[in-house]
């Protein structure tokens, strides 16, 4: 691939996050997790724009952005992190500044430290430490979902913090590595993607318009599903359910559910709404509901935190989940592990 058309992609790749992130900032500013993603994006945007302008012209005009840019890694773990626990729980706390700090330092020094500063591969080690913290941390708060993310983030970061120490120890005497950096262009559209298909990996549906039907009124009087395939669609549900417990699963979608039962989603949908009485997003909550307080009533999981079981048992939020667990059992969830583990040990 030729200099001019790598220098194309990364420059539409830098100018689509900078517009993406425009855009969460102007329609889903109220969440805080997108606050997150779009300051992920911007910097992400940053590290492509500095690979598109000319290092000679930069380093003579425009010094300490350049030297800025090198630290930009600094800033992508907490973020990733920020962005995967404020899904669970929006709100922000004076503290998670402190999670900026190496960045702060490390650039401080650059402009400070009268000796010659850290040498690119001791800089690459200290931001992959930092990655591989983060990563581990919001690994741990992410369902299936949400993982993958965190690991397609951290992959194309990796591949970034080496690159930029290979191009400044070998700037002049090494060829063109700028084509690694189409991962970053290649993560900006995929995530553009995801939130352009309304992913909940961006975006999470409250629980009253989960509980909604699609329509106001459902009628079935000119559906085809006969009453055979009805309960056979109602069968293999059932031990779908209990066999793999697919519900688990927060990206889950009655179109997906309706592939692994070899039906149409219409079909699908009559059979929970007239043989269960439910919406399908009723249906999938109370399952997730059951799967959460049997994990919570079993002295096994004692080690696991109620956020983690809400999150493993399918809840793409804690606080979603602590308000259905309420109002199905006008307990907490907290109350009701207390309750069940004291009647065990009674």
């Amino acid at each position: 691939m030729s200099s001019q058309a790598n220098i194309f992609i990364l420059l539409f790749g830098a100018l689509q996050g900078i517009l993406l992130s425009v855009w969460m900032l102007r329609y889903e500013k109220k969440k805080i997790s997108n606050r997150y993603l779009s300051a992920f994006l911007i910097v992400v945007g940053l590290q492509l724009t500095f690979k598109v302008i000319s290092k000679t012209w930069v380093m003579d005009n425009a010094l300490m952005p350049y030297v800025i840019s090198y630290k930009l890694p600094y800033l992508i773990g907490p973020l990733l992190y920020l962005f995967v626990r404020s899904r669970q729980e929006e709100t922000w706390k004076p503290f998670d500044l402190l999670h900026f700090f190496p960045f702060a330092f490390f650039t401080a020094i650059e402009f400070l430290w009268n000796g010659p500063s850290f040498h690119p591969y001791a800089q690459a080690a200290f931001q992959t430490t930092s990655l591989g913290i983060y990563t581990f941390l919001s690994l741990r708060l992410s369902n299936t979902l949400v993982k993958q993310f965190v690991a397609f983030v951290a992959s194309a970061e990796f591949i970034i913090i080496v690159t930029l120490a290979v191009m400044f120890v070998y700037y002049g005497r090494f060829p063109d590595v700028r084509l690694l950096f189409m991962v970053l262009t290649i993560l900006i559209y995929w995530i553009s993607y995801k939130v352009l298909s309304r992913s909940s990996l961006f975006f999470q549906a409250s629980a009253a318009v989960m509980a909604l039907p699609s329509r106001r009124t459902v009628k079935y009087s000119h559906s085809s599903l006969k009453a055979e395939e009805a309960t056979r669609i109602m069968d293999n549900l059932a031990s779908l359910m209990q066999d793999t417990k697919l519900f688990v699963d927060a990206s889950l979608t009655i179109d997906t559910l309706a592939d692994h039962l070899h039906t149409s989603r219409h079909h699908l949908s009559q059979v929970i709404n007239e043989r269960f009485q439910k919406t399908y997003g009723d249906y999938i909550s109370e399952l997730r509901l059951e799967e959460a307080r049997r994990r919570l009533r079993d002295p096994a999981n004692l080690r696991f935190t109620i956020a983690s079981i809400a999150l493993d048992s399918g809840f793409s939020t804690v606080s979603s989940f602590n308000d259905s667990f309420k109002k199905q059992f006008q307990v907490t969830p907290s109350q009701y592990r207390e309750q069940a583990l004291k009647s065990k040990s009674a």
